[in-house]
């Protein structure tokens, strides 16, 4: 059985009508307010929501990684790139078990009741007490107000030599 993070719900924002796909593999464009660097694609019809779930599948994960790079516009790849693929996809998946409902943010996969959460992503240095996609399931405009705001991440950008 292969560990892997499936829509869990639709709560909050979701704009992904699938059931039981896989999700895409992490990566954001350089605006990651826009949503890219803080909502979960679906790896069918790549549109995004907010909570995974890790699932076990009998889908290997060689096989997700080829579906997922296909559709995030990779062509012909690598055995060796679908192997640094999977390594990524362990080792972001590791510190998870079965069951545990978990959040994208700016390059990390975090579990949604994560508190005191410090670090740097792809684009921006965070340092929160709790996360924006918990707060939003009592307050959902919490969401988009924090991590839909280019101020919050310009004010917290890495330097982008």
């Amino acid at each position: 059985m292969t560990k892997y993070l499936f829509k869990a719900n639709d709560d909050v924002l979701s704009f992904c009508d699938c059931k039981d796909e896989p999700a895409m593999s992490t990566g954001q464009l350089d605006c990651p307010w826009c949503g890219c660097g803080w909502m979960i694609a679906c790896s069918k019809c790549a549109k995004s929501y907010i909570f995974a779930e890790v699932r076990e599948t009998d889908e290997s994960l060689r096989d997700i990684g080829r579906r997922v790079l296909a559709r995030q516009g990779y062509g012909d790849i690598t055995d060796e790139e679908l192997q640094e693929w999977c390594e990524h996809m362990e080792e972001s998946l590791e510190d998870f078990d079965t069951g545990d409902v978990v959040v994208y943010l700016d390059g990390e996969y975090l579990r949604v009741d994560e508190k005191d959460v410090r670090f740097e992503g792809y684009y921006a240095s965070h340092d929160l007490k709790e996360l924006p996609h918990a707060r939003a399931l009592q307050n959902p405009a919490e969401l988009k107000r924090i991590l839909g705001d280019g101020e919050y991440w310009r004010q917290r950008a890495l330097d982008q030599d």
